[in-house]
């Protein structure tokens, strides 16, 4: 017999691949690929995940992404844009409460009272009144006015958070040279006596001018213009950094604030108890600083008299017993000086 004839043709032919063979292992080696890296599970594909079943589960609407605070909600807040498919958690009957919102309807439209992470259920709680107009001016309470005050000014605003509340108070230091004492007349040594007895002399004038303000905005920075002239360069506008918080505070003390703001009165927050027990409608109560013409001088509050303790009430003596001031007039010449109260 004659041996085989092997050649490179014969070899040829028995490792050639047709074009079927080789687009299968294409695929073969791709889809291994991808099953190794954890892109795809074939497994899944034929035989199911038994944990896909939701057979007597609820499906919850759950926010779809962060929810800033005053914002109103919309579809986009509610899709997954990873799975294509609107944010849903699946609970057992007996996991849902009667409080958790399961309608969409019900969540879009409505205006946030603070921030809401992605992936929770909604309440009723997690929203602000209906009708309520979404933006920075959501969070102003009914009956409140804002105020966007710089931070740096106020000592003690910064690391409050929104919904927190807190009192105002202003200070600024007295002297006893600034107080007139010189104009006692007669009885000017008696008033620097009582002045220096009483530690008259080293006062200061606090105001409460915030009670029970709330926080709206906290504080953060804000890139403000400001404009400079020169010489060789005219006038530029540059912008610079400044930090700012937006508070609610009641009419009656917008006056209050903004005069201390002007004043340049060392203004200092007083962060109210975060806790339920605490009294909402407590007040810091204003200080009775002395003065030595006749005592402790009370100062009348919101909606109170001068002169009295109590609201509506008719004025009394301001200063009590002691010294009080009288104008004398001697010829064309007219002063004030202190005179003994009869006692």
């Amino acid at each position: 017999m004659k041996p085989g004839k092997r050649g490179y043709a014969t070899r040829s032919k028995l490792f050639a691949l047709g074009p079927g063979m080789i687009t299968a292992i294409v695929v073969v080696v791709a889809v291994g690929a991808l099953w190794v890296f954890a892109v795809i599970d074939p497994i899944r594909w034929f035989m199911g995940n038994p944990q896909d079943s939701h057979s007597g589960q609820i499906a919850v609407p759950v926010s779809g992404m962060p929810i800033p605070a005053f914002n109103r909600i919309s579809r986009d807040h509610l899709w997954n844009g990873t799975e294509g498919a609107f944010s849903v958690l699946y609970l057992r009957p007996d996991q849902v409460s009667p409080e958790i919102i399961r309608l969409q309807s019900k969540i879009i439209g409505r205006v946030m009272d603070h921030d809401k992470p992605p992936g929770y259920v909604f309440t009723e709680s997690d929203f602000l009144p209906l009708g309520t107009k979404p933006g920075l001016v959501a969070g102003i309470p009914a009956g409140k006015r804002a105020m966007r005050v710089p931070t740096e000014q106020i000592g003690g605003l910064v690391g409050l958070v929104i919904g927190d509340r807190f009192d105002l108070i202003s200070t600024m230091p007295i002297t006893a040279s600034a107080g007139g004492l010189e104009s006692g007349g007669l009885y000017g040594k008696q008033l620097e006596l009582q002045a220096s007895l009483s530690n008259w002399q080293k006062q200061a004038t606090v105001r409460v001018i915030v009670q029970r303000g709330l926080i709206v905005e906290p504080s953060s920075t804000r890139m403000v213009s400001a404009t400079s002239s020169s010489m060789m360069n005219g006038a530029t506008t540059r912008t610079k950094p400044t930090q700012e918080a937006v508070i609610a505070v009641s009419p009656s003390e917008v006056a209050l604030l903004a005069e201390a703001l002007a004043v340049g009165a060392t203004i200092s927050c007083i962060p109210r108890s975060g806790r339920p027990e605490d009294d909402p409608d407590s007040i810091t109560p204003e200080s009775e600083p002395w003065s030595p013409y006749g005592g402790a001088v009370h100062r009348p509050r919101n909606g109170e008299l001068p002169g009295n303790r109590g609201a509506g009430k008719a004025p009394t003596d301001t200063f009590g017993t002691g010294f009080t001031p009288v104008e004398t007039i001697t010829g064309a010449h007219r002063e004030m000086v202190a005179a003994p109260v009869k006692r």
